[in-house]
């Protein structure tokens, strides 16, 4: 393929889904006050510094952050510099990001040799999504999430023609992920490149190698050095301090919390973690208060790391009266948490298990079934959907998107396994998206409870893209996905 001949095919198959996705968003815009909206999220949201810290110390504020990684904060502070009262680069860049999510999921589809009205529905059908353009008016992860996992299908695909760009833009998108979410942990980074490298190593002469995985190395090296931080000054294995007090609001909310004999015992060994497990169970104090835990008999002298002159770590409530979950405080009480949940989980791991798959009353509620529900049924972007037109029209599209792309991939993977001759066999591509999926359904659910459908939304364009390939080797006659060793191509069904 021509360098520059993918963006020419596929182009005009993202228009119309852009040109709907585009009408949407101007027919909401017009109808809510975002820079209000912007401006709740920053102070408000827990994972973010918020507005105060962020204008007068950012660098600072930005370099004691324990409860999230930096993409979000950073996002927000040079929005905070350059638009501070309107909230212009926020705006832009989330409804850019939606527009790019539906470009690259159709690019990505081209490349992959399908059909371009296959692409052009894809790209209807992502734009039609009411998480698609609900959650670009709510700066928070999703939406960029989103985007950033279309960069890395994207890119995988143009390794097919141009292996050392489409690994390093592959790359860039996975690291992007490691920075705005916590789910994709430095574990996942590291995996992902080393699969791009020996994907290079096959699809590239061996004297060009070094040079093509250069650029994939330097990935890894950020991705180890950010992480290396963390641990160096906060102890931590990954990119948030939150880890398990995510776990233990989600046991404690699903039901499904199960303290056995020996965790109790090995818990009532501390005094301050057989404390914290009775103001637990008996829900006396919240997973996030960290000034209350230290009330707690034999918590009282926990460490405490020490004052460094900069307020989102000192300080242990904001100017606003809100609590600072940023505080030096905060990640001691964090670190209280997770060596209680880390003794319950690993006596008893199948709780978690039991979380994702069923309820008292039935799976309905399960943290899968959460998962599988329309991502657009979320508190956050309520002011949103209520002014979203046909509403009622695209939440039945809603209803069923989630739950058809998994049956899609299901039949999808059991017939490529039983029939030897199928296309997806041999189309590395589809596996790779599928394992990321796979890891981001699996870490969605095991450790969080009662968000799982705004989860799933970040990885919409992938699963679309799944499915779609899916339903194309159910349909088609012949095979036109092959490796980028063009032996041959297969002669499918």
């Amino acid at each position: 393929m021509r360098k520059g001949a993918g963006w020419v095919r596929a182009l005009p198959t993202a228009i119309p889904g852009i040109f709907l996705f585009g009408v949407l968003w101007l027919i909401i815009i017009f109808q809510i006050d975002y820079a209000s909206t912007a401006t709740n999220v920053i102070n408000g949201m827990w994972q973010s510094l918020g507005v105060a810290y962020l204008s007068a110390d950012p660098l600072g504020s930005l370099s004691v952050l324990h409860i999230q990684p930096w993409g979000l904060n950073a996002l927000y502070t040079v929005d905070l510099w350059l638009t501070p009262d309107s909230h212009l680069l926020l705006l832009m860049l989330y409804f850019l990001a939606g527009v790019g999510s539906i470009g690259l999921l159709c690019a990505s589809l081209v490349r992959l040799r399908l059909p371009r009205v296959w692409a052009l529905w894809s790209g209807v059908l992502l734009g039609l999504l009411p998480g698609t353009v609900l959650y670009s008016f709510w700066p928070y992860s999703v939406t960029l999430s989103a985007f950033l996992g279309t960069v890395v299908a994207w890119g995988l695909a143009v390794t097919r023609t141009r292996p050392g760009v489409g690994a390093f833009v592959s790359a860039v998108g996975i690291l992007g992920l490691q920075f705005m979410r916590t789910t994709f942990i430095w574990v996942v980074v590291l995996a992902w490149c080393v699969f791009l490298l020996v994907l290079l190593f096959r699809r590239i002469p061996s004297r060009r190698f070094l040079v093509a995985a250069l650029p994939v190395l330097g990935v890894v090296a950020v991705s180890l050095l950010s992480q290396g931080y963390y641990w160096a000054n906060y102890q931590l294995p990954a990119m948030s301090s939150w880890s398990g007090q995510n776990i233990a609001k989600a046991l404690l909310q699903s039901g499904k919390l199960n303290v056995t004999v020996n965790a109790r015992s090995e818990i009532e060994r501390d005094p301050c973690l057989s404390s914290l497990l009775n103001a637990y169970e008996t829900q006396a104090l919240s997973v996030w208060d960290p000034g209350g835990l230290f009330q707690l008999p034999g918590c009282e002298g926990l460490a405490v790391a020490e004052q460094n002159g900069i307020l989102a770590w000192d300080e242990d409530f904001r100017d606003s009266g809100d609590m600072n979950f940023n505080s030096r405080v905060a990640l001691s009480a964090s670190s209280e948490w997770t060596r209680m949940m880390s003794i319950i989980v690993r006596n008893d791991p199948l709780q978690l298990a039991r979380m994702v798959l069923t309820t008292n009353s039935g799976p309905r509620n399960s943290g899968i079934g959460l998962y599988l529900d329309p991502s657009e049924e979320y508190s956050f972007i309520d002011a949103q959907r209520t002014v979203l037109p046909l509403g009622w029209l695209t939440g039945l599209l809603s209803i069923v998107f989630a739950p058809a792309m998994f049956v899609l991939i299901l039949i999808g993977v059991g017939r490529t396994v039983l029939v030897r001759r199928s296309f997806l066999r041999r189309g590395v591509e589809y596996w790779a998206i599928l394992a990321l999926v796979g890891f981001h359904a699996a870490a969605s659910t095991l450790a969080e409870y009662g968000e799982n459908m705004r989860f799933r939304a970040e990885i919409d364009p992938l699963l679309l893209l799944l499915g779609v390939l899916s339903l194309f080797a159910l349909v088609q006659g012949k095979a036109v996905l092959v490796d980028r060793e063009n032996v041959k191509v297969s002669t499918g069904e």
